[in-house]
């Protein structure tokens, strides 16, 4: 009861905010990894997380990247800024309850423009674990105060307290993939087309498409987000800040508004592509990034074996390996809830085999930038039979020391 009195508070939000002017013209209203997935992060790309990234680093620290403001050309980045009514939170789930134990929460103030019209703004970060950390509210303790990179400008980081660094600003979008061909990919599953075709078969950025119930006719290999930049809140913490070398632990993000009634939770990511994948309607993909992970399986479960099912079924159907029941059953399992699981200080990938490539062998360990997240879920869903939508690295290499992603466009 409680979640469907959000979504109608959401909904009434979303009445209200207009079209999605506090965008700009962006490249392409498309949704992504978690970009632009539903109705109310539309109308704000600063309440819109576009990926959450948790990885191991050096000297047992552990780097936690939480990206809003998608598809900004640098034109738009230049005057990009964080909302300021707007508490912006990485969730830490230490003992496998789907509930946060752990939340550093940022919130940012002080807009200012510089000569070149470049903006920043202050930042401060608060540290809250326990029951405080599963809510949403300005607490804890204050772990930094920092200012924002400005477009064009010199690095800017801030210490943690306790140990670790913190940047936010313009970055380069990390996440590559490309999304028209799997647009298409997804229709023509949902309408029953059967038929695996290749990619290149056609032509269907500008709309002709000879093959239309092809399923990977559409893949180009051309990057959707190659040329775009987001806003990047990045935090290298100490390990034992977040479980302790070696403990499995579940990662989320989430943004919030502040509203009279308190904080209301509006966008939520995990895993890249959750819930642009297994959720079909928009009120599903609202109703996710109003809920909570533990709500994940009771809400989602079974259209996830659904959408499961229906690749299966093009796998059975061109006489392909496929997935028992049992096994679509387990994915399922594991996919929800949406947390990246992660073993604090393993260095591992995404997604790694302990063996031959196959489910059983197979490992999913938190996510680095340049993980090639949708690859390893094309594998995941076809029983390895598709392994690739053609964008395999981004259009910019990944920079190996803080804060990891490269410079905006």
């Amino acid at each position: 009861m409680q979640i469907r009195r959000k979504f109608a508070r959401a909904l009434g939000l979303l009445a209200v905010a207009g079209t999605v002017a506090a965008l700009g013209a962006g490249p392409l209203l498309v949704t992504g990894s978690d970009h632009l997935d539903a109705p109310l992060v539309k109308t704000d790309g600063r309440i819109d997380i576009t990926d959450l990234y948790a990885f191991a680093t050096s000297n047992g620290t552990t780097s936690l990247i939480l990206n809003v403001n998608p598809l900004m050309t640098p034109g738009m980045t230049k005057v990009s800024r964080f909302r300021q009514n707007v508490l912006y939170e990485i969730k830490i789930d230490t003992n496998g309850d789907a509930r946060a134990d752990v939340a550093y929460r940022v919130k940012f103030s002080n807009l200012k423009t510089l000569s070149d019209g470049a903006t920043y703004q202050t930042y401060v970060i608060k540290r809250a674990t326990g029951a405080a950390a599963n809510r949403h509210q300005w607490s804890g303790t204050t772990i930094a105060v920092g200012v924002t990179t400005p477009y064009g400008h010199g690095l800017r980081a801030a210490p943690l307290l306790g140990g670790g660094h913190a940047f936010a600003g313009p970055r380069d979008d990390p996440f590559f993939f490309d999304l028209v061909g799997f647009k298409h990919l997804k229709a023509r599953l949902l309408a029953g087309s059967t038929t695996i075709g290749k990619p290149g078969d056609a032509s269907c950025a500008g709309g002709t498409d000879t093959m239309t119930d092809h399923l990977l006719s559409c893949f180009s290999g051309a990057d959707t987000f190659a040329g775009t930049n987001v806003s990047s809140i990045v935090l290298r913490v100490p390990n034992a800040k977040i479980g302790g070398t070696g403990h499995a632990i579940g990662v989320w993000a989430t943004t919030s508004t502040s509203t009279a009634a308190g904080w209301l939770q509006v966008d939520r990511a995990g895993r890249p592509a959750i819930n642009t994948v297994f959720n079909i309607t928009d009120g599903q993909k609202e109703l996710t990034n109003l809920s909570s992970p533990r709500d994940d399986r009771s809400q989602m479960l079974a259209r996830a074996k659904a959408v499961l099912g229906a690749f299966n079924h093009v796998l059975a159907v061109n006489s392909l390996h496929t997935y028992s029941a049992g096994q679509i059953s387990a994915i399922a399992g594991v996919l929800l809830p949406d947390v990246l699981t992660y073993k604090v200080g393993d260095h591992h990938s995404f997604a790694w085999f302990s063996g031959a490539v196959g489910l059983a062998n197979l490992h999913l360990n938190g996510r680095k930038p340049a993980d090639d997240v949708i690859n390893a879920e094309f594998g995941l869903v076809t029983d390895f039979q598709i392994n690739s939508d053609g964008v395999n690295a981004n259009d910019v290499a990944f920079p190996t020391s803080f804060p990891y992603l490269p410079a905006p466009h």
